[in-house]
C-alpha cells in the first residue's frame, strides 16, 4: 500500500479557506498519481498535525512561521488552483521520490 502524504491547509478560523483548499488540493493530489490526507487547520494549531507539507497563504504565514522539517508554502489565494498545484509540485516531486513511487 502506498504512503499517504500528509498536508495540512492553514486559514485564520480553520474553517473556511482552508476547508476549501482542501477540496482543490484533493483533485490536485489525484493529478499528481499520490494518495493525500488533508487537515484544514487553523495558524495556531498547524503545528500540532505531523505534515508532511503544510499550505497557507502569504498573509498567514508569518502566523504560521516555521515547523521544523515540514515545509510551509503559501500562496496569495487559494481559489487559485493553478498557484497551489505549482507551489506544490517541487514537494510533491520530493515526497513521490523519497517514496519510491
Amino acid at each position: 500500500m502506498a504512503k499517504k502524504m500528509k498536508i495540512v491547509t492553514v486559514c485564520g478560523c480553520g474553517l473556511g479557506s482552508s476547508l476549501m483548499a482542501k477540496t482543490s488540493i484533493e483533485k490536485i493530489m489525484k493529478e499528481f498519481g499520490v494518495t493525500a490526507s488533508i487537515e484544514a487547520s487553523d495558524a495556531g494549531t498547524a503545528k500540532g498535525y505531523p505534515s508532511d507539507l503544510v499550505v497557507t497563504t502569504t498573509m498567514l504565514k508569518p502566523r504560521v512561521g516555521e515547523i521544523p522539517g515540514t515545509p510551509v508554502v503559501a500562496v496569495k489565494s487559494f481559489m487559485n488552483v493553478d498557484e497551489l498545484r505549482e507551489v506544490m509540485r517541487p514537494h510533491v516531486e520530493e515526497f513521490k521520490k523519497k517514496n519510491n513511487m
